[in-house]
């Protein structure tokens, strides 16, 4: 056992050496504790999956279909990594995992998630990661992954705002399951991305006017398309450098239908020149083709008095499912009989969910809760907070049994609760009325 002379010596050492590296002209402090780093990004392209969870090294980050998660800066080191999700009963399920993945100073590291849940095909793409800085003006580096179950190969174009495709040639042709280089492209706005079935000109994809931005580097994923004619379509997701969205879609149309849960026993629409005849309460329409752009929106009643008109033309996003669901307005101000709203429908089949969404028709905020089996209120937060006369967006939800529980906005009241048995590949719409009432609806 060291003596307390011993330990004196030891300390008188340690402090010497540590005083000699510090001498020591091959060291520099502004250099040599400086962490080295690299940059890694995730991008969801698998068609049936719920949100997902990827733990790599020690972080932890959440990324739905179809997004791409925002660029990360982590440091240089090999990374052990599984992406996973949690079923109904709360259980981790890995769809797949790796080990030992570098991440290089200064270099870009994508994780393209591909395939589907059951079979899974992760595409890892190292490229240097480079400043917008460091980058030459009047430029852009632009690149394309495809996940697309019903086109093995696609032709994609650039070219100028409503250049004839039949007069350009693709930039890139890219298989399912895998992704091209980067190509160094002009920017500027009023250019135009279209996708068609390889060797032909069956367009899949028209973006309209796009603006590819100058010094950035651009991801375009292709994805399923879940829209009214999906099998004939693809979706995109544009990472604009760091973040992800969907690209409208300038070739499809959209499929509307109407829904009442007003107090009139029988309503008439007319969405532009589309006729929705004799609805009666509270069902929903057919659905009807419509296309892009704003139109003008009329509900009548059986003697064809106009009950609502709107000032506003209703806007009409082309490859989707929308449904406008018309209440009666008991508002103080009220200068209509009804008002109605707007919500996007959403078919995707997802493994072990459901997707819901809850729809507000009545005067005043409430709160919103999905309870599972065997919790109570006070456990859990609500799913929405504090939600006026609104249509919310489909949100993931487990396939199990659940309580549905609308409360006043101060949390003081419950006012309309209802069980289900929430089944896998089901869409359901909740929809609360005037009265005070809960209708479940499914698709």
């Amino acid at each position: 056992m060291p003596t307390r002379n011993t330990q004196s010596v030891f300390l008188l050492l340690a402090i010497l050496l540590l005083s000699a590296c510090g001498s020591d002209s091959g060291f520099n402090e502004d250099t040599d504790f400086v962490s080295k780093s690299g940059f890694v990004q995730f991008v969801n392209m698998m068609p049936d999956s719920p949100e997902l969870i990827i733990f790599h090294g020690r972080d932890r980050t959440a990324v739905r279909f179809p997004l791409a998660q925002s660029i990360g800066q982590i440091p240089v080191d090999k990374y052990d990594w599984e992406i996973a999700y949690l079923d109904a009963n709360d259980d981790e399920v890995t769809v797949v995992e790796g080990e030992n993945q570098p991440i290089t100073e200064d270099g870009l590291t994508t994780y393209l998630w591909m395939g589907s849940l059951s079979q899974p095909n992760i595409q890892i793409v190292d490229a240097p990661f480079i400043l917008s800085s460091n980058r030459p003006a009047g430029v852009a580096d632009i690149w394309f992954a495809s996940n697309l179950t019903h086109h093995s190969m696609v032709d994609i174009y650039l070219t100028e705002l409503d250049a004839v495709l039949t007069d350009a040639a693709p930039l890139a042709t890219v298989t399912s399951g895998s992704f091209t280089s980067r190509f160094s492209v002009d920017a500027g706005p009023n250019q135009q991305i279209r996708i068609t079935v390889a060797g032909s000109n069956e367009l899949l994809f028209d973006s309209g006017a796009l603006e590819i931005l100058e010094k950035t580097e651009d991801l375009y994923a292709l994805v399923d398309d879940f829209g009214p004619d999906g099998a004939n379509h693809a979706d995109v997701i544009r990472t604009i450098g760091s973040t992800g969205s969907t690209i409208l879609d300038e070739s499809q149309s959209a499929s509307i239908r109407v829904g009442n849960y007003s107090e009139q026993s029988s309503i008439t629409a007319m969405l532009g020149t589309a006729v929705y005849p004799d609805i009666i309460n509270q069902t929903r329409s057919s659905s009807q083709e419509a296309e892009n752009g704003s139109v003008e929106f009329k509900i009548t009643d059986a003697s064809g008095t106009i009950l609502e008109e709107s000032p506003d033309p209703v806007t009409i996003r082309g490859g989707v499912f929308q449904s406008i669901y018309t209440f009666e307005n008991n508002t103080t101000d009220a200068a209509s009989t009804t008002r109605s709203l707007s919500a996007t429908d959403s078919f995707r089949l997802v493994r072990d969910r459901v997707l819901f969404k809850f729809i507000n028709g009545s005067n005043e905020p409430v709160d919103f809760y999905i309870l599972k089996s065997g919790q109570d209120l006070d456990e859990v937060a609500p799913l929405l907070d504090d939600i006026g006369f609104t249509a919310q967006l489909n949100y993931e939800s487990i396939a199990n049994e659940v309580e549905y529980v609308v409360r006043t906005s101060d949390n003081t009241e419950t006012l309309a609760s209802m069980s289900n048995t929430q089944q896998e590949g089901v869409t359901y719409t909740l929809v609360f009325d005037t009265q005070g009432v809960l209708h479940l609806l499914t698709d």
